[in-house]
């Protein structure tokens, strides 16, 4: 087997493996959801450690597959940027043919 064949199913399966951590992960989401109303306390603590798993396995798909996975950010938007010398054309109608 060529070494780019075997990385390549070593990639595929370290995935499968994320995969299955990441339904794993759901299921302890949805138990964690019953048990908030009872405990909130623990469920704050079990939320924490999850975000610190998720963020690990961000980190391991990463380097798996040399995908950037970025999270959302929060937060007020900035003014847009305007250039100055920017020249805006005006719009050419579509009926106007070009010769």
């Amino acid at each position: 087997m060529r070494s780019e064949d075997r990385k390549e199913l070593l990639q595929l399966d370290l995935l499968e493996s994320m995969a299955l951590s990441q339904r794993a992960l759901a299921r302890i989401i949805e138990s964690v959801t019953q048990c908030i109303e009872t405990s909130p306390s623990l469920a704050k603590h079990v939320a924490e450690n999850l975000s610190i798993i998720a963020k690990y396995q961000q980190v391991l798909t990463r380097k798996i597959t040399g995908i950037q996975i970025n999270e959302k950010s929060r937060g007020t938007p900035a003014q847009p940027w305007i250039n100055p010398r920017a020249r805006v054309h005006p719009k050419v109608p579509s009926s106007s043919k070009v010769r």
